[in-house]
């Protein structure tokens, strides 16, 4: 699966999709950018009893997901996206390999 195709899956969900320069093994990640909150931080604010949710719609991290290319299954999902643009079992599986990677990285 490509950056783009996935990007254009994952729509609103990521600010940008890249490819890893730090993960060897893992399959992907997901970072936030420089001055978002962290998982910890967004899971602490959602929390919070008196909390004012107007700030909870400006703040949350920008999330970036990270994807190994050389991976095998990123290898598959690739080659049955080139084979099928519209094919709904990639789709799912970019959806499924996002919500991991969030639960993964502490996200909720």
């Amino acid at each position: 699966v490509s950056t783009q195709s996935t990007g254009d899956i994952l729509d609103a969900k990521v600010e940008k999709v890249c490819v890893s320069q730090r993960l060897v093994t893992s399959l992907c990640c997901i970072v936030t950018s420089q001055y978002g909150w962290t998982a910890n931080m967004e899971r602490s604010m959602k929390a919070q009893a008196l909390r004012d949710n107007s700030s909870l719609g400006y703040m949350p991290a920008k999330k970036h997901l990270e994807l190994t290319p050389d991976h095998s299954i990123i290898q598959e999902l690739k080659k049955k996206a080139d084979n099928n643009k519209n094919d709904k079992s990639v789709k799912d599986r970019v959806m499924l390999l996002f919500e991991t990677s969030l639960l993964a990285s502490g996200f909720s």
